[in-house]
């Protein structure tokens, strides 16, 4: 019966036993090696890491990574020639030992180009400039949109550091990012570097990436706003407390010098404008003053050989008073 429970618990245990996490490792930016063992989250022990190049003697990590208190990578010291060699990991905690063999030549990456820059150049075009780690093998990958459509990618030749948009349009927003890794002749890398951070061009927004410049836009469109209704409500209030009236008066057309007729200015009916003479002569129309019988008889003087002159005076007065009824009558 005791030989039966021991043997129970063995069993057990061995199936309950973790096995030790998986180690990936990856060359970050040809500076240090990155291992990590918590994919699967952290681990419930500390394990102490060991790693060596081919041939090379193993050593114990330096530079823990911890989570928690609880180591779950490492991070050391590398050298460009060595990632061509056989990487050698183990992982230990007490009587559990997990080894493992890496090729760590397409296991780089890059960190995201610094240094990013675009702006119109004499030519028209608008160039896109970044600055990358310097090896002779970087190759990288632009990509833009314009006013937040669809992103356009296109690849970079190894060694070069810059890319051309040909022509833009000023009055649209352009957005470019770039990234990198390493090419085919040093090694093809599988890992691409992170996008770098955008940089703009383009209506309402300055060459570089600054989200000040967007909020100060913005600000600037809402004053120009808040300004106009507030000059439209004062000049409504000065309307409606001073009365003030905009009369429209049409202008007058300049007479043409053919015109020397009344006729030529209106356009009167062909019956009312036959009835019309314009060629009778004027009258000269006098204004009489009432004088007093006394004034008269005392004024009145009968000088011989006047008859003719005021029976003359008396006729043209006579006719003038005629004349000017015929003219109200019609």
């Amino acid at each position: 019966m005791p030989t039966r429970l021991l043997l129970l618990f063995c069993l057990t245990g061995l199936v309950f036993a973790r096995e030790p996490p998986d180690v990936d490792c990856l060359v970050v930016h040809l500076k240090y090696i990155h291992c990590s063992w918590n994919k699967q989250g952290t681990p419930e022990v500390n394990y102490t890491f060991y790693s060596r190049f081919y041939n090379d003697p193993s050593k114990e990590c330096t530079d823990y990574l911890r989570e928690n208190n609880t180591n779950t990578g490492c991070k050391q010291p590398y050298q460009r020639q060595q990632r061509f060699s056989s990487f050698h990991t183990k992982l230990v905690h007490g009587k559990q030992i997990s080894e493992k063999e890496l090729n760590l030549k397409t296991k780089v990456k890059l960190n995201p180009p610094t240094n990013v820059t675009v702006q119109r150049e004499s030519d028209s075009n608008l160039w896109l400039k970044w600055t990358q780690i310097d090896f002779k093998c970087v190759e990288s990958a632009v990509r833009y949109r314009v006013n937040d459509r669809k992103w356009e990618h296109n690849q970079v030749p190894t060694e070069v550091q810059h890319y051309c948009v040909n022509l833009p349009s000023s009055s649209s927003l352009y957005e470019l990012q770039v990234r990198s890794k390493v090419g085919y002749g040093c090694g093809d890398s599988d890992f691409w570097s992170d996008w770098s951070q955008p940089v703009f061009w383009g209506s309402n927004n300055s060459t570089d990436a600054n989200p000040m410049n967007k909020s100060m836009s913005v600000w600037t469109t809402v004053l120009y706003v808040v300004g106009a209704f507030i000059l439209i409500l004062l000049v409504m209030m000065l309307l409606h407390h001073e009365r003030i009236r905009i009369i429209f008066i049409p202008v007058v057309p300049k007479p043409s010098s053919d015109l020397h007729n009344i006729e030529d200015w209106f356009q009167f009916p062909k019956g009312l404008k036959e009835s019309f003479n314009y060629n009778e002569h004027p009258c000269l129309v006098r204004e009489y003053c009432h004088v007093s019988q006394s004034d008269s008889e005392a004024g009145s003087v009968f000088i011989p050989g006047n008859e003719s002159d005021l029976s003359t005076s008396c006729s043209s007065s006579t006719s003038t008073v005629s004349t000017e009824e015929e003219m109200v009558s019609v």
